[in-house]
This record gives structure tokens, C-alpha cells and sequence, in this order.
């Protein structure tokens, strides 16, 4: 159901993962700003609306992790912001001049903390977009001035109270919710397998967008909940249930995936000959529906060992197998050497913030250079986002931060993320607009403004995963009424359609600042990833077709670095395509090499669960490791190496139907890319 509302969903929402939405982030979030402003209507004091501000913002900085790294983003965030942000309003106090050199200097300081990682950029851009919208706040030296400022501070520190005591975040939250996505994921390759079985004319390119689609999005899931169990404090691995049993889910995914990726691989080339087509169907819906019972099952209760659940799924691969009259087995024994822990951590408070503070030194050395993306990308939001202050303040446009701030948060550091960015938010923006307007006809009152904020805030962050479309589509409103909570008796249509305008302005000028300013175009690398991917899925095949009987844990790796460098490959090229804007013969010739990867990658695993008791063909597969560093040779960076000059076709003579398969798929994808080895690397030269 979710991945038929993703199909179906609007253009402008380039992003879109609604089984990442997180309800309880959004109840916390809306809980600390709705408190702040019913606390100001109570008191009288619209200037409470900044509470709410800095409420909200300070639940937005909330970096995952360890208790330890929260702490530290929110208070670093409540202090950094109140200090640039009030050093911001006096500068904006002492004239425009002032007020343009701080909003130069912190929002290139905020997009300069990208270098030190996804956690300093999320504090520092914040804090960036608390100083543009102080800007227009200014502080002339009166002690009432600063309440707003005191207020602020004080809505900072209740969020951050709240979420330390009241509204804890559980230590295993991330990583339940990782595993939930990963288990979801797998129920979507399966249901969309089913799907495809269904249609009587399902052909190449379906199968191949089913591949690219469905199992890089697998692929990436499993990644991310690898890498959330990894961030686990170490404090709470030590005999816990929940603990053991997410890498129990863990360890299953990855063996549920590499089952799936087999059985659709399967589907795919004997589609029209299978045994029993509609009992295949049926399954194929079963098995989808018990991994969405699994990925419930890990986010409800962990902690209980799925038996039934695994037990269910391995009878349905037992009646697939019959249906597909293929011998693709299901079973749970990876071994836990090869899942990583995370490394046990004793050291102090002290000890790891000097640890910390060396290594950012070390990081902002080796980004003070003009090469560095991460200085030029800051000096490019600096100069925009002063621009942007400068237009508004000079044309004494109303609400003028709004534009300044969508300059801001849209640029990114590449032409092909600011695209996408920049589209997602003015298409929100229009939207909760409408939706601003909407309620401020019927919404009025201060106390019936703070009980409408609260739906709103609680969507903004729940759904801030999922899209950031969505996410400015609520936030729009939110911060319409929260500015009408501070300005009662003002016009929520007028301030829709000002932020409307902003917005759009903002959006323009983010957008010429990615052509004009410096552009950082995707670094030309894709050759160099499509040879890898070549390599990686040529490797996993030869050794599938090639191994012996003790070498599982191998293959397993081996699988997942195919997985893992066709996801990047195809990453890169998104990206490509999305700086020009069109789809180029070298871009299409790129893109069915990387179909052909997925369906190589799927040959090797039907080959790995079904040579059981075979003898390994290791002449096929030295043949296959030789076709791999000969297409790597021609394709990668050192294109004056040819690599190996292996035979153009392999004898087909005694040859399982599998392995005939494996040889005709290596074939094409080897006359495919060294026909347009030329062409390939005159892209890479020209862009």
C-alpha cells in the first residue's frame, strides 16, 4: 500500500519514504512548542512565540546516537543560536552594513559545518537559519529588547529538558525503526515480484526498474540499520534481548534478501514457463504479507524471537520452490562473525571531547582550500544568502527573512541536490499556503492558534523523513500562525501569500547561485563506479559459479559489496542526469549496464543456493573473473589498461541451463561497454 501511494504521489515530491515517518519525534516536538505558546497566552506575552521557535528548532537539531551526542547537539544548538543569533540582531540594530557582514559570516560558518559530518551540519544550519530570522528582529541596546532573546532560550532549554526527562528517546529506537524499513523493504521486492508475475507481458525493462528500484532501496535500508545497531551505546549491548534479537532481524535480512533476489531473478527468465504460475503469485503475496508482520513485529516487541514468523517464511520457500520447479532455498544460518558490533567505548566526557576537538582541527585543515567542495559550498550560501538579505531589507519586503531562508536551507552542494531541493520546497510552499489560508478563515483566537500548531509541528517532524516536501508543506503554516500568535489581529492569507513570494524568491536566487557561484558539478567519477560495479558483480558471480563448500561467509560479503557498488553506480548517474537535465545516449548505455549488473547479480545467487551437492565449474568461472578485469580495464580510470584478454564466448557444451544464463549475460554486458568504452570516457572528459 505505501509504495502504491509512493508510485501515485505528486511530481514535485522527488523524495518520499513514508514507512520512515517517526510519530513519536513529532509528538515531542509539537508538545514543547504548543507548551511554550499556551504558556504565553496564559501570561499574555505573544513574545513566547519565539519559545515555541526555539523549541521547535532545538527537537530539529536532536542528532541520533548515544545520550551523550544528543545532549551535546541540543544544548550546542540552544547556545550557539542564542549567541550568533542576538549578535545577529545587534548588528541588524547597528545597520544594514552590519547586518549583511554577520549574516555573511554565520550562514558560511553553517554551511561550512558540513566538513565535520551529518550531526555538525545539522546543528550548524540551524543555527544559521536562527540568525536570518533574527536579523530582522534588531536590538538596539535596551534591556526589554533582549526578552525575545531570553525567551528563545528558554524554549531551547524545555525541549531539551523534555527530551532527557519526560519525552526520553529510547536508546534502541533508531535502530528498531532501521530494521523496521529494512523488513519493509524486503516486502515491497516481494509484493512488486508478485505484481510483475501478473502481468502476462512483463519484459526486460520492468524486470530491470523492479531490480534497480527495489533492491538498491533494500540494499540502502539494511545499510542504515547496520549502521544504527553500530551507534548503539556500548552501555546497552551487554545481555539485552532486544539488542540480540535486532541482529538476529539483522542477519535474517540479509539472508531474506539475497533469497528474494534469487527468486525474482527466477521469475524473470522462466516467467513463461514456470510450473505453477498463479500458485508462485499467491506465494510471492504471502511471503510480502509475513515480512510486513515481521518488520511490525520488530518495532512493537524486539525483544520476542520471531520463530513463527521465520518458521512461515521458510514453508512459503518451500512452496515456491515447487512453483518455480527451481531449487532456491531459505535458510537462517548466517553466521554472526561476519555482523559488526560496535566497538566498546570507556572513555570520559573530557577525554572524547579533546578526542573530538583534534579531529575537527585536523577536518578544517585539510577543507582550507579553494579545492575544497566543502569551503567553496560555504562561501556560495554565504554570499547567496547575503544577497537574498540584502534585496528584501533594500525593497523593504515584509517578512523578508523567509526568502533568506530558503536560500539557505535549499543550496546544497551540488547542482544535481539543489534541483531537487529547490522544486520540493516552493511546490510546499505553494501548498501549505492554500493550507494556511485555509484554516487562518476559521482559526482566530491565541489559544485556538496554539491548539492548531500542534497537529501541524507534530506532522512537520514526523513526516520530515519521509519527504521534505511534505516537510515544508506543514511547516508553512506552522510558522504563518505562530507569527500571527505574535502579532494578533494580522491577516493569515496576506502572510501565506508573503511567504508564498519569499519562498519563490529565495528558490530563485539558491538557483542561480548553483549555476553562477562556483558550481560543484558531480565529481566525474562515474566511469570509475561503473567499473567497480562491473567488478564487484563479475567477482560475486565467478565466485558463486566457482566455490567451495566453505565459503558462505565469502560469498555473503561478496554480495553485498555487488549490492553496494551498483547502488553507488546508479547514485552517481541519477545525479549526472539530473545537472543536465536530459537523458544522453552515453547515459542510457550507462543505465543498461547497470540492468545487466542487477540481473548478473541475480544469476549468482540463484547459482549460490543452487549448486548444492554440484561440482563447481572453476573454468567458467576463471572465465568470468577475466571478462570482469578486462570491461574494469577498459572503462576505469587507467583506460590505457586492457586488463586480461579473456575468449569472447565460452563453450556452451555441457552447461547447465543456469550456467548457459551466466555466460550469454557477461557476453552482452562485455560488448556493451567496450563498443562504447570510447564514448564513455568522452563523457567523463567532457563533463
Amino acid at each position: 500500500m505505501l509504495d502504491s501511494i509512493a508510485r501515485h504521489r505528486p511530481v514535485w515530491m522527488v523524495s518520499f519514504a513514508l514507512s520512515q515517518a517517526d510519530l513519536s519525534e513529532g509528538l515531542r516536538a509539537a508538545f514543547a512548542s504548543t507548551a511554550m505558546l499556551l504558556l504565553g497566552n496564559l501570561l499574555h506575552m505573544p513574545e513566547f512565540s519565539w519559545a515555541a521557535i526555539g523549541a521547535f528548532w532545538t527537537c530539529l537539531a536532536d542528532a541520533a546516537g548515544s545520550n551523550r551526542m544528543r545532549f551535546a547537539s541540543m544544548t550546542g544548538f540552544a547556545v550557539l543560536s542564542t549567541v550568533c543569533g542576538g549578535l545577529t540582531a545587534y548588528a541588524s540594530g547597528v545597520g544594514i552594513v552590519a547586518a549583511a557582514v554577520a549574516v555573511l559570516v554565520f550562514s558560511f560558518l553553517g554551511a561550512l559545518g558540513r566538513v565535520w559530518g551529518a550531526a555538525a551540519a545539522q546543528v550548524s544550519i540551524l543555527a544559521a537559519t536562527a540568525c536570518v530570522v533574527m536579523v530582522d528582529r534588531p536590538i538596539h541596546g535596551s534591556r526589554g529588547e533582549l526578552r525575545f532573546l531570553a525567551l528563545y532560550f528558554v524554549g531551547c532549554l524545555f525541549a531539551t529538558a523534555l527530551s532527557f526527562t519526560v519525552w526520553r528517546i529510547h536508546p534502541f529506537g533508531a535502530s528498531r525503526a532501521a530494521m523496521r524499513s529494512a523488513c519493509a523493504s524486503l516486502a515491497d521486492i516481494a509484493g512488486d515480484g508478485a505484481r510483475l508475475l501478473k502481468r502476462e507481458r512483463a519484459g526486460f525493462g520492468e524486470w530491470a526498474s523492479h531490480a534497480s528500484r527495489f533492491r538498491g532501496k533494500a540494499r540502502s535500508s539494511i545499510e542504515l540499520a547496520r549502521k544504527a545497531l553500530a551507534r548503539v551505546p556500548s552501555s546497552k549491548t551487554d545481555r539485552r534481548d532486544t539488542y540480540n534479537m535486532l541482529l538476529l532481524a539483522l542477519a535474517d535480512s540479509e539472508r531474506i534478501f539475497a533469497y528474494l533476489i534469487a527468486v525474482t531473478d527466477a521469475c524473470e527468465r522462466g516467467h513463461h514457463r514456470l510450473p505453477n504460475l498463479p500458485r508462485a503469485v499467491r506465494v510471492l503475496d504471502a511471503f510480502a504479507e509475513v515480512l510486513a508482520r515481521l518488520a511490525r513485529a520488530i518495532a512493537d516487541k524486539p525483544w520476542e524471537p520471531p520463530t513463527a514468523l521465520r518458521d512461515r517464511l521458510q514453508a512459503l520457500a518451500r512452496q515456491l520452490e515447487v512453483a518455480l520447479g527451481e531449487t532456491v532455498s531459505l535458510r537462517f544460518d548466517v553466521d554472526f562473525s561476519e555482523l559488526e558490533s560496535p566497538a566498546q567505548r570507556h572513555a570520559t566526557v573530557w577525554s572524547a571531547a579533546l578526542k573530538t576537538l583534534k579531529r575537527g582541527v585536523e577536518t578544517l585543515r585539510a577543507n582550507a582550500s579553494t579545492q575544497s567542495i566543502g569551503a567553496r559550498h560555504a562561501a556560495r550560501v554565504g554570499v547567496a544568502a547575503t544577497a537574498a538579505f540584502l534585496t528584501v531589507r533594500l525593497l523593504h519586503l515584509p517578512f523578508g527573512y523567509w526568502a533568506t531562508m530558503a536560500t539557505l536551507l535549499i543550496l546544497q552542494p551540488s547542482i544535481a541536490t539543489s534541483w531537487p531541493r529547490s522544486i520540493e520546497r516552493a511546490a510546499g510552499s505553494i501548498v501549505g499556503g492554500l493550507l494556511a489560508a485555509a484554516i487562518g478563515l476559521v482559526v482566530h483566537s491565541p489559544i485556538a492558534i496554539s491548539l492548531v500548531v500542534f497537529p501541524l509541528v507534530c506532522a512537520t517532524m514526523a513526516l520530515r523523513p519521509v519527504s521534505y516536501s511534505l516537510f515544508v508543506l506543514f511547516i508553512t503554516p506552522a510558522f504563518v500562525l505562530v507569527a500571527d500568535f505574535a502579532a494578533p489581529g494580522g491577516a493569515e492569507l496576506a502572510y501565506a501569500v508573503t511567504r508564498l513570494e519569499n519562498n519563490v524568491f529565495g528558490c530563485v536566487i539558491a538557483l542561480l547561485a548553483t549555476f553562477l557561484l562556483w558550481p560543484s558539478r558531480e565529481p566525474s567519477s562515474f566511469n570509475d563506479r561503473l567499473a567497480k560495479a562491473v567488478s564487484a558483480n563479475l567477482g560475486y558471480l565467478a565466485a558463486s559459479l566457482g566455490r567451495g563448500e566453505d565459503s558462505e561467509i565469502e560469498l555473503e560479503r561478496l554480495r553485498r559489496a555487488a549490492g553496494l557498488a551498483s547502488n553507488n553506480a546508479e547514485e552517481v548517474l541519477a545525479r549526472l542526469r539530473l545537472e543536465k537535465l536530459d537523458t544522453s545516449h552515453r547515459d542510457r548505455t550507462g543505465s543498461t549496464a547497470l540492468a545487466l549488473l542487477r540481473r548478473v547479480a541475480g544469476t549468482a545467487t540463484r547459482a549460490r543456493f543452487g549448486r548444492a551437492g554440484t561440482a563447481p565449474n572453476r573454468d567458467l568461472a576463471a572465465w568470468v573473473e577475466s571478462v570482469g578485469k578486462g570491461v574494469e580495464g577498459r572503462i576505469g580510470s587507467d583506460a590505457s589498461s586492457t586488463g586480461i584478454d579473456a575468449q569472447e564466448v565460452f563453450p556452451k557444451h555441457g552447461l547447465s541451463l543456469l550456467e548457459a544464463d551466466a555466460v550469454n549475460q557477461v557476453v552482452l554486458l562485455r560488448r556493451l561497454l567496450t563498443e562504447h568504452a570510447e564514448g564513455l570516457s568522452m563523457s567523463e572528459r567532457s563533463h
